[in-house]
């Protein structure tokens, strides 16, 4: 190997890699990124995997002879930060069994194993692509609520939708589920299961401008542009009916209101239970949330706008699973109850419901000692 590239870009393209290949593996040459250098097109081709996850990018370099090679894919990131100098050189001479890898003043020899120790990694074919963009906004909106401990496969997936209305995602944990509308020129007609951690890892790599051209063949989905492909593992499952669920709810009554202030007020009596639930209680234009600990209790309140019904009473939620919500989600909000404490939040993009849990046994609320003066005391 014998090469010479820009490092800003070499190092952009290891820290994705890094992100796909696993830290801990029972083989050692998973860990690593495969480098292809191809004198004919003058080109690198980094590759990574985990087995459930590709991730294939090509980068432009000055490259006089083919060659191949895996190296710890970390250790590599590591370095070319540390390296000085826009450009770096990778060396090694046939049959070596060390790389050097060199910038400016620095200099580094490592150990790299042989192209036939990496394990071959699964590059479906898909044909029929569909133009898809803002992955990492559906992924933010969806991710949150798949539950990766969950024993049911299809509850650790994100349903990834792409239909003549444009992309549509759904998350769920089975008590929770997240509806998520997407950019409506996404167009196709097709349905998959995309493991929500794989989701998560494509998200990190991109930006909601990126363009991709994305596809599946039943075992598989790629998304494909411009120096970059990622395949990912799909799930084979039937998935909840969200279409029907959502539709199906009636609010008993609705209040318009505002994603951050939500948030903001749930923050600020959570700290005492984090863990634990959270009332919510209604009256009129007021939404109060009260949690209670081992610690003592907290309260606070928020005004709303009441649009159907009569809002009032008092419901219960798990307060992580509504503050991960809230975090996920932006805007204006229409916050209804339904049947049986049901919850519901419909943003300009998603639709969000959690099912109401039992009460909590809360610490009563202080009361404020009154304040006497000296006379007072002095008359007592």
């Amino acid at each position: 190997m014998n090469i010479t590239m820009n490092r800003a870009e070499l190092l952009h393209a290891v820290k994705r890699a890094s992100a796909v290949a696993p830290a801990n593996s029972p083989l050692e040459a998973l860990k690593g990124v495969l480098l292809e250098v191809s004198a004919a097109s003058k080109s690198l081709v980094l590759t990574a995997t985990n087995l459930e996850v590709t991730l294939k990018q090509k980068l432009a370099c000055a490259a006089p002879e083919d060659d191949a090679l895996a190296i710890d894919a970390r250790l590599l990131a590591g370095m070319l930060e540390k390296l000085p100098g826009n450009t770096v050189e990778l060396r090694r001479k046939p049959g070596d069994s060390r790389l050097a890898v060199w910038s400016g003043g620095g200099k580094y020899n490592v150990s790299i194993w042989e192209r036939g120790s990496y394990p071959k990694a699964e590059i479906p074919s898909v044909t029929n692509l569909v133009r898809i963009s803002g992955i990492p906004s559906m992924a933010k909106r969806t991710v949150f609520a798949a539950d990766e401990n969950n024993e049911k496969p299809m509850l650790k997936c994100v349903q990834f939708r792409v239909t003549q209305d444009g992309l549509r995602a759904a998350g769920s944990d089975g008590t929770c589920v997240v509806t998520a509308r997407g950019d409506d020129k996404s167009t196709g007609n097709f349905s998959v299961l995309i493991p929500a951690p794989s989701l998560s890892r494509l998200a990190q790599m991109c930006e909601d401008k990126d363009e991709f051209r994305a596809g599946a063949n039943g075992k598989n989905i790629v998304f494909v542009r411009e120096g970059f492909l990622f395949s990912a593992r799909l799930i084979q499952e039937k998935y909840i009916d969200t279409d029907f669920l959502t539709s199906s709810l009636k609010n008993q009554f609705t209040v318009l209101t505002d994603v951050a202030e939500l948030r903001r007020a749930l923050d600020n009596v959570s700290c005492v239970e984090p863990d634990g639930k959270v009332q919510l209680s209604f009256e009129g234009m007021t939404l109060s949330f009260r949690c209670g600990g081992v610690h003592g209790s907290a309260q606070n309140a928020i005004t709303v706008a009441p649009l159907t019904g009569m809002p009032q009473g008092e419901y219960w939620y798990l307060t992580k699973r509504l503050n991960n919500c809230l975090r996920s989600l932006s805007g204006t909000a229409t916050l209804g109850i339904a049947a049986g404490g049901m919850l519901t939040l419909d943003t300009e993009h998603a639709f969000y419901m959690q099912a109401g849990v039992r009460p909590a046994a809360l610490q009563p609320v202080p009361k404020k000692k009154k304040h006497t003066t000296s006379s007072e005391q002095n008359a007592a």
